[in-house]
């Protein structure tokens, strides 16, 4: 890809984040879960024909992928790449200024996923454990849920 094709598709990605409504509705998704339109349209509070444009337009980014279900149309973020950028705009952004307070349930906390990979406390201590048996190799992560 020459650079100037790689600028315009970056501007075209930067774009389709840009818009406050879409950008709340991708953070929306980061957590996994797959969601309909007219769940995302309260997220972003337009309306859901509205809502279906910006997915269509995300989809059309590769920000999002869509999953027929019946009647139903299911958005989630088109992988994992889609995630780390997201969360790497937050980190440029400023983050939250409020200090976190999980409340997810204690149950789901202790084990979960993250996309590809085990997640909350069951999912660190069973990386530490086989990192301290060796059985892993690299730096641990050192990482908490």
């Amino acid at each position: 890809m020459n650079v100037a094709h790689a600028d315009m598709a970056v501007s075209r990605i930067a774009a389709a984040i840009g818009e406050p409504a879409r950008a709340r509705m991708l953070y929306c998704l980061l957590d996994g879960r797959a969601r309909t339109s007219t769940e995302l349209a309260a997220v972003a509070e337009v309306t859901p024909s509205t809502a279906s444009v910006h997915m269509q337009r995300l989809k059309a980014r590769r920000l999002v992928k869509v999953v027929a279900q019946g009647k139903h149309r299911y958005y989630s973020l088109d992988g994992t790449d889609v995630a780390s950028a997201l969360e790497a705009l937050s980190v440029l952004a400023g983050g939250s200024q409020q200090s976190f307070a999980p409340n997810t349930p204690h149950r789901l906390r202790a084990a979960r996923t993250c996309y590809d990979h085990l997640a909350g406390t069951l999912g660190v201590s069973l990386h530490d454990r086989l990192h301290a048996l060796g059985w892993l190799s690299g730096p641990a992560v050192g990482a908490t849920s």
